[in-house]
């Protein structure tokens, strides 16, 4: 009898969330991003994505010296709504780019 009970409640926990999971809409992001370097001759890293919806920001990292880094970030923009760009400080240069999606 504790067998049977247990299983059918298993099946229920099992059932509901299921539904959640199916119920629940998906979160889209943003796709076909690029980014580059230096656009308009700045300190800069700069990132677009042209499709999907969300939103998208550029993160870079900065740096001044051997060991001294930061990072900046640029503004969370809708998908295909232009550029979010970081910037780096004169006295820094881009150690490296990317984009966050959400």
């Amino acid at each position: 009898m504790k067998i049977k009970m247990r299983a059918a409640l298993q099946a229920v926990v099992v059932g509901g969330a299921l539904a959640l999971a199916v119920a629940t809409p998906a979160q889209a992001k943003p796709s076909n991003c690029q980014g580059s370097y230096d656009i308009n001759g700045f300190n800069t890293w700069s990132v677009v994505c042209f499709q999907g919806t969300g939103q998208y920001r550029a993160k870079a990292r900065c740096y001044s010296g051997d060991t001294n880094y930061r990072t900046t970030y640029g503004t969370w923009k809708d998908a295909n709504t232009g550029f979010s760009i970081a910037y780096c400080s004169g006295s820094e240069d881009i150690a490296s780019g990317t984009w966050e999606l959400r």
